[in-house]
């Protein structure tokens, strides 16, 4: 293998290694995406109260259900125009625009006065991220090359970080202040690094889509589509996510209702739970860079519906908490391998396919937390593992269907 091919993501530009920078702008801007999603967690009801959520009900759904879904509807209803348009335009301007508005829309949030701004807000805040995602992990897959199956995977650990840095700026600010606004004043901070560092990396992103070629916006995904091998990928990717939203949802919950832990000790559970997985997508997304990306799936298809057997069907806290950090690490390492193995079948359509498949999530993240609302009625513990254990059978399934693209046939005098 040449060297260009190995140092072309990596390599040493006037003394600075552009590839890493590169990745780390993206990294740090899902670490916002992340903290600005989840801030809303942790003061969701002092201000669903402060607001008057718990007064509004529509389609028989309370306020306070609109607003933690809010932000997942704004995602869907922008992430496979996000992908097309980064195909179109570049994923630079829509990172931009996205970042722009859903630092914008979650600091806005802390203003309102009412129901609906809060809502509007929340909603507006989900189109940037929307937009941001789909473009974000497009210019990580088409810059990174080969090396993909890493790239991806330390970018979606931004995601956990995030995560966790967004429920800790949530209670560090209303145990300040016990005022639910001033989490939104300083989440959306994280945001303005990101913003500075993509607006300065133009040859940057201009190098990543230089790797791929200018495409059709209006056929682009009737063209990824008509793929049957695209098509399974689609549906993995729904009940992947859909197996596993749950977790970031519901497991403190669970914890502190099924098996009687104290919710500091419930969230300490879930927090480690996210580290996991964070390990889980950088080493095997590693792996899957190595390995044949569809079989990996399927494996660690296996490995999930396994051990929420295990996790579900044991009352031992300790045993539980063992089996939670293993069901952590191989769920969550399923969408850089995924979205690696969606960007290689693409046809060079990157930002089009990774729009599709998270346009997929999107829907199925929608579905999976809602879902268990209307199961309660059978018991917490029923309910979750309902919601958790029949996609993930299904997933299996359609992990079965996955196939890697056949190798690109090079010629006498290319570089393998």
């Amino acid at each position: 293998m040449s060297g260009s091919s190995r140092t072309g993501s990596f390599g040493i530009i006037g003394g600075v290694s552009r590839g890493p920078l590169f990745l780390a702008l993206l990294f740090f801007g899902y670490l916002a995406f992340a903290a600005d999603r989840t801030v809303l967690s942790s003061v969701l009801k002092p201000l669903a109260s402060s607001v008057g959520a718990g007064e509004f009900s529509f389609l028989g759904v309370a306020g306070v259900a609109w607003l933690a879904s809010a932000q997942f509807m704004g995602v869907l209803a922008f992430v496979l125009a996000s992908g097309q348009l980064s195909d179109r335009y570049g994923q630079r301007l829509v990172i931009v625009a996205g970042v722009g508005v859903f630092t914008a829309f979650t600091w806005l949030i802390g203003f309102a006065s009412d129901f609906q701004q809060a809502f509007l807000c929340r909603l507006v805040s989900g189109f940037g991220e929307g937009m941001f995602w789909p473009a974000a992990m497009s210019a990580v897959a088409n810059y990174f090359g080969e090396n993909k199956g890493l790239a991806l995977g330390v970018f979606y650990a931004g995601f956990d970080i995030g995560g966790a840095a967004g429920n800790s700026i949530g209670s560090a600010s209303y145990s300040l202040t016990s005022d639910w606004r001033a989490a939104f004043f300083v989440a959306p901070l994280l945001g303005l690094p990101v913003l500075a560092g993509a607006l300065l990396s133009r040859g940057t992103f201009s190098t990543a889509a230089s790797k791929v070629g200018r495409l059709s916006m209006e056929k682009d995904a009737m063209t990824v589509l008509r793929t049957r091998r695209f098509w399974a990928i689609v549906v993995f990717a729904f009940l992947a996510t859909w197996a596993s939203v749950w977790q970031v949802a519901y497991l403190p919950y669970y914890y502190s209702t099924v098996l009687g832990a104290s919710v500091p000790v419930a969230g300490l559970v879930g927090a480690v739970v996210l580290l996991s997985g964070m390990v889980g997508k950088v080493v095997l997304g590693r792996l899957s860079d190595l390995a044949k990306r569809g079989r990996l799936l399927l494996a660690l298809s296996l490995a999930v519906v396994v051990c929420y057997a295990a996790f579900f069907s044991t009352s031992d806290f300790d045993i539980g908490v063992g089996v939670a950090l293993l069901m952590g690490f191989f769920s969550s390492a399923i969408f850089p391998v995924m979205q690696a193995l969606a960007s290689d079948s693409a046809g060079g359509r990157t930002g089009t396919s990774l729009g599709l498949t998270t346009s997929s999530q999107s829907a199925a993240a929608v579905i999976g937390t809602l879902l268990p609302g209307s199961l309660l009625t059978l018991g917490v513990g029923a309910a979750l593992a309902l919601d958790a254990m029949v996609p993930a059978v299904l997933m299996v399934i359609a992990a079965a269907f996955l196939r890697d693209p056949a190798p690109k046939r090079h010629g006498p005098n290319s570089n393998p």
